[in-house]
């Protein structure tokens, strides 16, 4: 598809908009949504596909009946979510009448049926909720009363940029699902508190990459992204949490998410690692395993794992599988 100046002027509004100011008119016109879902919800589609991808790896799905997409702008989280899910039952919430008339064609193009909630209504217990790049335009307050209300539902799935301060405000909410009875389904693999949130790990943040669709590389279109609006396709970190009150089906317990990009040196390098016994930076040498060197330094593998380690040196020489 070829945009003309103005799409991509506005384009480069509606991105500084969202970064500023996520007002109830946020959306002027269906061109706008139409340019957005283009764009900017198409690389949200691409978290939520990583997000999927790894809780299926946890071998959890939700047995939730029906979707409430809240905050559904085009309704990408629901697209993305139904066909994973096989719940075909959809409801959509937003501020802004426009994006919930866009996101309601948009899914009864895939056969969806959707129906619309009022913004304030509660949640139905039995409820799979989605939460999709949301905390940014919350406030402390606001975020932690929408954290309450949704812990009221059996199911959630809640994908945030990766950036230190939104994961850090997702880390920060993570104990209210706890305290209400919810059990965690990735990417931790326990229930304690949240190390990141420790005073000595202020620098640090849960946050991962997700891979773009291999021909985005060689598209004119998402090219012509990249150039007009300064977006590196490589880079796409996300974080994430799922809940659900229903137990998972396996143990992680002793296991450890890996956490952003492992760091590449010449024969060895640092995995980054988050555990029930906090963070730790392990090292990978590539003669103790050539291998596994090459799945999670050379191809940036994430995931959960449970390490075998030379106890002299506190290095990875092995691992075994962990689900997740």
């Amino acid at each position: 598809m070829k945009l003309t100046n103005d799409d991509w002027q506005r384009l480069r509004k509606l991105r500084d908009r969202f970064l500023g100011d996520a007002s109830e008119n946020y959306w002027s016109s269906k061109k706008d949504l139409e340019l957005y879902d283009l764009v900017f919800a198409a690389r949200i589609g691409w978290k939520w596909n990583a997000v999927l991808e790894s809780l299926t790896r946890t071998g959890w799905k939700p047995q939730s009946d029906k979707i409430i997409d809240w905050g559904c702008g085009t309704g990408i989280a629901s697209r993305q979510v139904t066909p994973w899910s096989g719940i075909q039952q959809v409801t959509l919430v937003d501020q802004s009448s426009l994006a919930l008339d866009f996101a309601k064609q948009q899914l009864s193009q895939y056969g969806i049926e959707s129906n619309i909630q009022p913004f304030e209504s509660p949640f139905p217990t039995s409820t799979l909720l989605l939460l999709s790049h949301v905390l940014g335009e919350l406030s402390e307050q606001e975020a932690t009363e929408l954290a309450s209300k949704a812990a009221t539902v059996d199911e959630i799935i809640w994908v945030e940029p990766g950036s230190h301060n939104i994961s850090r405000k997702l880390s920060e909410v993570r104990n209210i699902f706890l305290q209400a009875g919810h059990q965690l389904i990735a990417p931790c693999t326990h229930a304690l508190s949240c190390p990141m949130l420790q005073p000595e790990n202020e620098r640090h943040w849960c946050h991962f990459f997700a891979p773009p669709p291999t021909e985005v590389f060689q598209s004119p279109f998402w090219h012509e992204v990249s150039h007009q609006l300064g977006i590196d396709l490589r880079s796409l970190p996300y974080s994430y949490l799922a809940f659900s009150r229903h137990h998972p089906p396996s143990s992680q317990a002793g296991a450890e998410r890996l956490i952003g990009h492992p760091r590449a040196y010449k024969g060895y390098g640092k995995l980054f690692c988050c555990g029930a016994s906090g963070l730790h930076e392990r090292t990978l040498q590539k003669r103790d395993n050539p291998k596994l060197f090459k799945h999670l330094i050379k191809q940036s593998k994430e995931g959960a794992f449970h390490w075998k380690l030379n106890n002299s040196k506190n290095y990875v020489v092995d691992y075994q599988p962990s689900h997740g």
